[in-house]
């Protein structure tokens, strides 16, 4: 049922149940109803904006929200989800430039911001556009005190405008209709066992998609949602005291599974990144009771495979991402045409969560539509046993010595190590070779060992020609690891990077 209709039912049927908790402040069902019914007579009542770029109906407006995980964010994102407004979901972390050139773009009829953002303010001041800051009594006096009646959404309303950087530095924006997310949140349910016990904490910034879609599932559910205004371990373990479940990109993960062992935690939701066994490891001996579910998507796709992990078992092999979820189909392609099983191939996804384009920046993307096939440009391969890995993406390859190289090849064979935490591979400028492969690892593994057991597994050809030992890899907003930076550190010899010597 569309997430406006639940969040009515959990606030008839459980009104004192919390909904959303964040840093300590938390509103119940009934609250946070009522804040939603505010908030749609508010915005309803401004005037609205011309645009060409984005269609809403006629009683909707477009608010774009960048004060991150503040508090206010409990009632202005699940307000997307539940009426006819739509949320443009900015980056708090943005340049100035980046966001004046994307209000410029795509004019909001209102801005929700920190009062401390004052190029934010600056930039929607002179589009004539009003910035409440939350973190002032602006933001209550603008809710006022006239909760309306939610009015009816169509299921191709956008709810979410959402950027993706992908493979530029510029934002791409694409838009999403409430259709894809009610399909998304039906197959969830069931791929990561959700109930309405299910109380999720996801630690990560709500402006990124991992965050931001698990408020949904709890709100969907009649669960509680807990996370915090910004990443603090003893706050983080507080608030994860009070979940039955944990949603986070893979080094959150790593961060919160330290210290005793968490075992009312049931279940564990992670993507944004592969899953190296050291962690996986280490999760199943810190939360012991918890099934991990580890699944594979993007922002412009939705949910591609899922690979879900036990005590002592995976439903697909380890090294891969499971798969695919229900309802969705892949094809594996080079050139129109698809792969033989085993064969790398750009990966093609079917089914109806994938957006329909970008709103702009999505020239020379990797995202792209052959009939009813869409695909972001990663490479991947199929399995024996039809699960899937991924290589890496399109402009991704590394050619050396006139071999195509797919990195994630070679960091899931290093990541296999005992010892080796974490591992990137880049490609560095070498005048015979083209290419040459540098390894970047953490860990304690000593480097005649890392090399005997690589040798192993790969051919020569994909055997990295240098060694460098980093003591904690740099991370993007999203928890991710930067690999611009590593590749900027590697240009520039930055002492971060640490020849590793052989024994011998």
């Amino acid at each position: 049922m569309p997430l406006r209709i639940a969040i009515e039912h959990h606030a008839r049927q459980r009104p004192d149940a919390l909904a959303i908790a964040i840093s300590g402040h938390r509103l119940t069902y009934a609250q946070l109803h009522n804040r939603i019914a505010r908030l749609n007579t508010a915005l309803a009542a401004l005037p609205a904006q011309a645009r060409d770029t984005l269609d809403l109906p006629q009683d909707g407006r477009l608010y774009a929200f960048a004060a991150g995980n503040h508090p206010a964010a409990a009632t202005l994102l699940p307000a997307a989800l539940a009426t006819p407004h739509a949320v443009a979901l900015l980056d708090p972390h943005w340049p100035d430039a980046l966001h004046h050139q994307t209000l410029a773009k795509l004019p909001p009829d209102a801005i929700f911001c920190l009062s401390n953002q004052t190029g934010l303010i600056d930039a929607a001041r002179n589009l004539g556009v009003p910035a409440i800051c939350v973190d002032t009594d602006a933001f209550e006096i603008f809710l006022g005190d006239d909760p309306s009646t939610l009015p009816w959404t169509a299921p191709t309303d956008i709810f979410l405008v959402g950027f993706t950087s992908g493979t530029t530095s510029q934002p791409k924006a694409f838009a999403r209709a409430r259709h894809s997310w009610r399909a998304s949140l039906d197959a969830s349910r069931l791929a990561f066992a959700l109930t309405d016990q299910s109380n999720t904490f996801a630690p990560g910034p709500l402006s990124h998609g991992v965050s931001l879609y698990a408020m949904a599932e709890t709100l969907d559910l009649g669960a509680a949602f807990h996370t915090i205004t910004k990443f603090d371990l003893p706050e983080a373990r507080r608030a994860m005291a009070e979940a039955r479940r944990i949603v986070a990109v893979p080094t959150l993960l790593g961060t919160l599974a330290n210290g005793s062992a968490q075992e009312q935690i049931v279940e564990i939701t992670t993507a944004g990144a592969k899953l190296d066994p050291a962690l996986l490891t280490r999760a199943r001996a810190h939360f012991p009771r918890a099934r991990l579910h580890e699944y594979y998507g993007a922002s412009e796709l939705g949910f591609v495979s899922i690979n879900t992990h036990g005590r002592q078992s995976s439903s697909a092999p380890a090294h891969s991402v499971g798969h695919p979820f229900p309802h969705v189909s892949l094809s594996l392609r080079q050139d129109g045409a698809e792969v033989a099983q085993g064969t790398p191939g750009t990966i093609f996804v079917r089914g109806d969560l994938a957006i329909d384009g970008y709103l702009w920046g999505g020239r020379n993307s990797g995202f792209r539509r052959e009939g009813p096939w869409a695909t972001v440009g990663d490479i991947g391969q199929l399995n024996t046993d039809g699960s899937l890995s991924i290589l890496g993406r399109e402009g991704g390859m590394l050619i050396t010595a006139g071999h195509n190289i797919y990195p994630q090849e070679i960091e899931t064979a290093l990541t296999d190590i005992p010892g080796i935490t974490g591992a990137v591979v880049l490609g560095h400028t070498h005048a015979s070779r083209g290419q040459e492969l540098v390894a970047i690892l953490q860990g304690d593994t000593p480097l005649d060992e890392i090399r005997s057991r690589l040798a192993i597994h790969l051919p020569r050809y994909k055997l990295p020609r240098r060694y460098l030992g980093i003591t904690k890899f740099p991370l993007t907003q999203s928890g991710k690891i930067a690999r611009a930076t590593l590749d900027t550190w590697l240009k520039e010899d930055n002492p971060n990077l640490v020849p590793l010597a052989s024994a011998s």
